[in-house]
């Protein structure tokens, strides 16, 4: 009897254990397809920025280039502002980083505390912000009576501060122990030290997931440049780039529009040049915070 048991007991976990492989071998076939899918437009770009005029019109470009040819990076990078105009989107990039998580992480703070006597107040008005907008007349009348017009200010201070961003950061304080912040307390600490020294470090993952969030929202943005940006000198490398991809304004016009009729280089190479130019920074910084990005997006999904 304890033998028929026993095969009995080994039948159903063996089905198990077989159906658990298939299941995982279908799953990396269907996130192999998913990718391929994802990354084929990117590695497409790639190649018709570094393939050939006859290649690129006869649709021979695919995965990889062909007939390679760095026409199109040349005739980009003879532009005389975008070096400047890489500093400019650097600046402004870094610095709404820096005020974003500043002030987010001041305002998430004193919302957490317990006896903060504007807590509730603090919460009503964030809510409300997040459903009504003053529109874009009233932000660039706002931004014109402030004096931040023609400025990189217009377009850092906008985004210092999102109400969601608040609720998040304000949700990650509370999963750390109060007895830590009490313990500090005693200890003599003010409220800004047990902010810079103890909540801060506690949430590096949070950090990087929301500095990545706001670097890449101001790299990838032109539209409040276009507005409130009108210095050639000021303007970041999107405004620059949307130029050559919506009008093929570059500086050498001439040789642009020369070697296109003589067939030596084709208007896909300048314009996927400026995606490229204008994604490769922030692919180049990604795989040093991917592992922060990860925890992050997991604390915020855990913690609401």
């Amino acid at each position: 009897m304890s033998l028929r048991k026993t095969k009995k007991q080994a039948q159903p976990e063996s089905k198990i254990y077989i159906g658990s492989k298939v299941f995982d071998v279908f799953l990396i076939l269907f996130m192999l397809i998913l990718s391929v899918i994802f990354l084929y437009p990117f590695l497409n770009v790639v190649a018709t920025s570094l393939s050939s005029n006859r290649m690129i019109t006869t649709g021979q470009v695919t995965f990889f280039p062909r007939e390679l040819m760095v026409d199109g990076y040349k005739m980009l990078f003879k532009e005389q502002n975008i070096l400047g105009a890489y500093w400019n989107t650097i600046v402004i990039a870094v610095g709404t980083m820096v005020i974003s998580l500043s002030l987010t992480s001041l305002m998430a703070y004193v919302m957490m505390v317990p006896d903060f006597v504007l807590r509730k107040q603090l919460s009503v008005f964030l809510l409300i912000t997040m459903f009504f907008s003053g529109g874009t007349v009233p932000t660039y009348l706002l931004i014109q009576n402030l004096g931040l017009y023609n400025s990189w200010w217009s377009l850092i201070l906008p985004n210092a501060v999102t109400a969601y961003n608040v609720f998040v950061y304000r949700s990650f304080y509370k999963g750390i122990s109060p007895e830590i912040r009490e313990a500090a307390r005693i200890d003599g600490a003010g409220d800004l030290k047990i902010l810079t020294k103890i909540y801060v470090p506690l949430s590096k993952a949070l950090y990087a997931t929301f500095g990545l969030f706001s670097v890449v929202g101001v790299w990838n943005s032109y539209y409040e440049a276009l507005l409130y940006i009108k210095d050639p000198g000021k303007q970041p490398i999107q405004m620059l780039l949307r130029k050559i991809v919506f009008t093929s304004g570059t500086a050498n016009m001439a040789d642009f529009q020369q070697m296109i009729s003589n067939g030596a280089m084709n208007q896909l190479n300048v314009q996927y040049a400026c995606v490229i130019a204008t994604i490769g920074p922030i692919l180049l910084v990604y795989p040093f915070i991917q592992k922060y990005f990860a925890q992050g997006m997991q604390v915020g999904a855990v913690k609401g």
